[in-house]
């Protein structure tokens, strides 16, 4: 990616907290066609934890300078990597990274595994 983007994450209360963050912390970023409520949802998981939270959607809850999940849902295919740039008291900011970045050789089969026991 040749320019910087960002994304906030929210509904991590649902899961474990901002408190599972850190800043500097590589998360993967999963698409999830098969939400109910959005079809362009983007998890945020942490290997082995699993879902930590979304991006957010919402064009009226996304913080300046953050891109909206549905504005690059279609820039990768199944799932990318993101850094964690900033925490506040209840919500992260994440900058999207390129999937050469993280040497996770594993991370395909853990993806399609871990979305096979959510879908259970």
């Amino acid at each position: 990616m040749s320019s910087k983007l960002f994304a906030a994450m929210d509904r991590m209360e649902h899961y474990h907290g901002v408190q599972a963050l850190n800043v500097g912390d590589t998360v993967f970023l999963v698409k999830d066609p098969n939400n109910r409520t959005d079809h362009h949802a983007i998890k945020v998981v942490i290997p082995p934890i699993g879902t930590v939270g979304y991006i957010v959607n919402d064009p009226v809850v996304v913080p300046h300078g953050c891109w909206a999940g549905n504005g690059f849902y279609d820039v990768f295919h199944q799932q990318t990597c993101a850094r964690v740039r900033f925490a506040m008291k209840d919500m992260i900011i994440v900058e999207l990274i390129e999937m050469v970045h993280v040497p996770v050789p594993q991370m395909e089969s853990w993806i399609t595994s871990w979305q096979s026991r959510e879908k259970a």
